[in-house]
């Protein structure tokens, strides 16, 4: 019909040709946590990378630049700005090169390298950002204070007597995986669940280790032996001997038993309790060899869980610091009196704290390298000890210079950074009743008994363990001290020597 007469026929000009389809989109670049979106725009020119390239940006969720470090960033710029975009779909070209036909495979090649050794460098700043994230979402969190400290407590004693009341083993880890799923949705500081398989064998080899749980379960044990075999007199006839040696013994004066002591001090399990803290030290100055010294270990602490980790093992390097140093570990005769566990300590090479102990050790047959630690503030410093202070027991500390004196040996002076922060002391200022018990306590038995609170295996606010916090142990310059072997308490000269010592460790 007239309707639909083209426009020829009225006589107009003849119509456009039909327009082609748009070409397709370049393919879409896979996403990448590391991608800027300039870099994006490159992909379409470029050859495609290889597999395992391909493998690592497959089904990842992209990342804003703005969650990188200044050095993640930095590169991504360098990355940008180094690289033209494709002229007429061809490949990038370097900033200030020219074109070059014969060049141009070249070029293209070299570009491409570039861009995906940044693109690699941009990958692994992430990955290690992803770890140092991970990380800090499952370290030991500050322990709480207050109320929350006494719920968690509670807590933690409902989640045992429930367990106690469930039979079957594989019942009792769902209801207690349960339990504590419960107590972290309330807001109680209990452990996360999703933690690095290294951080859980750390906490598992410092539960099997630490010194006071070590010391219960014998005595638990050698009651416990009693208690069953009462009455069976063949039965016990072994155990009473062995009492009776406990008693009479005298190795516990003599460094302990040399024959073993650097095959446990390197045992596996303690380099797991060093990363726990994790424990570190350092050296200032080299300690020849040929000379005996005393190392004086500054502050106490709680339980000195330095001096165990630094100086009791081989976990922090102490034999490659100070190759043909033999030092011994010495602590509280009372140690050597608890059953079973005065061997594991005796093994380790510790001695019985005491002027005949410290003058046998330093002057044995062995002439050079002999070398004895000893915690100077003692009992009585560990009941200062507070978190973020290091109040020191040692202006009337004077026997440790008589014993170097005495012996020719070099005074070395050690101060241990987190040594207070391990553990959270109960309230005790000076002249408050708690502190006064606690003085009349250690002046009849020896042994101060502080109150503390640390963590438990599950949860971050109430138990017995000790919190991860680093421990730096720096070790100081020696003192070469006079050898006077029949100096006298009192001597003018362990007073001049007590003060260079304290001017020393002012040093710190």
């Amino acid at each position: 019909s007239g309707r639909h007469r083209t426009a020829s026929a009225r006589g107009g000009p003849p119509p456009p040709p039909p327009r082609s389809p748009p070409p397709p989109p370049p393919p879409p670049l896979h996403s990448s946590p590391f991608a800027p979106a300039s870099l994006l725009s490159l992909h379409a020119g470029w050859p495609r990378p290889h597999a395992g390239f391909r493998r690592f940006t497959r089904n990842t969720a992209p990342v804003h630049t703005e969650a990188f470090s200044p050095v993640s960033r930095s590169l991504m710029e360098t990355a940008t700005a180094d690289l033209k975009p494709p002229v007429g779909g061809g490949a990038g070209e370097l900033k200030g090169s020219k074109p070059s036909p014969s060049a141009g495979v070249d070029d293209n090649e070299a570009s491409r390298e570039e861009l995906l050794r940044k693109l690699r460098g941009l990958r692994d700043e992430n990955a290690r950002l992803r770890q140092e994230l991970k990380d800090f979402m499952s370290r030991d969190k500050r322990p709480p204070t207050g109320m929350k400290r006494l719920i968690t407590a509670l807590a933690m004693l409902v989640i045992y007597n429930v367990l106690y009341f469930v039979q079957d083993l594989y019942k009792r880890i769902i209801v207690l995986v349960l339990l504590l799923l419960v107590a972290k949705l309330i807001g109680l500081p209990f452990a996360p669940i999703q933690v690095p398989l290294r951080r859980r064998l750390q906490m598992i080899m410092l539960a099997l280790t630490f010194a006071p749980l070590n010391m219960l379960e014998c005595l638990l044990l050698y009651f416990a032996y009693f208690w069953y075999f009462w009455g069976n007199w063949l039965a016990i006839l072994p155990m009473i001997a062995y009492t009776a040696w406990i008693m009479a013994d005298r190795q516990p004066s003599r460094g302990g038993f040399n024959w073993c002591k650097n095959f446990f001090r390197s045992l596996p399990v303690h380099r797991f309790v060093a990363e726990y803290y994790p424990a570190k030290l350092i050296k200032t100055a080299d300690l020849p060899p040929n000379q005996n010294y005393v190392f004086g270990y500054h502050p106490h602490g709680i339980i000195s869980v330095g001096a165990q980790v630094n100086f009791g093992t081989n976990a922090t390097g102490f034999d490659r610091f100070f190759p043909g140093i033999d030092i011994t570990l010495m602590t509280l005769r009372l140690t050597f009196k608890i059953p079973f566990f005065r061997e594991w300590c005796m093994m380790h090479g510790l001695a019985s704290c005491g002027s005949a102990s410290c003058d046998y050790i330093l002057s044995s047959k062995k002439k050079s390298g002999k070398s004895i630690l000893l915690v100077i503030g003692g009992a009585a410093e560990s009941l200062d000890a507070r978190q973020d202070i290091m109040d020191l027991t040692l202006l009337n500390r004077k026997g440790f210079v008589r014993i170097a004196m005495r012996n020719g040996a070099h005074l070395v002076p050690i101060i241990c950074f987190g040594e207070n922060e391990v553990f959270t002391g109960i309230p005790n200022e000076r002249g408050s009743i708690v502190r006064s018990v606690q003085n009349w306590l250690q002046k009849k038995t020896g042994v101060a008994p502080v109150l503390f609170v640390g963590r438990g295996i599950f949860n971050y606010a109430f138990g017995v363990l000790p919190h991860r916090r680093e421990l730096t142990s720096v070790v100081g310059a020696p003192l070469e001290c006079p050898h006077v072997p029949n100096i006298k308490r009192g001597d003018p000269l362990i007073d001049e020597w007590h003060s260079k010592y304290l001017r020393s460790n002012n040093a710190f």
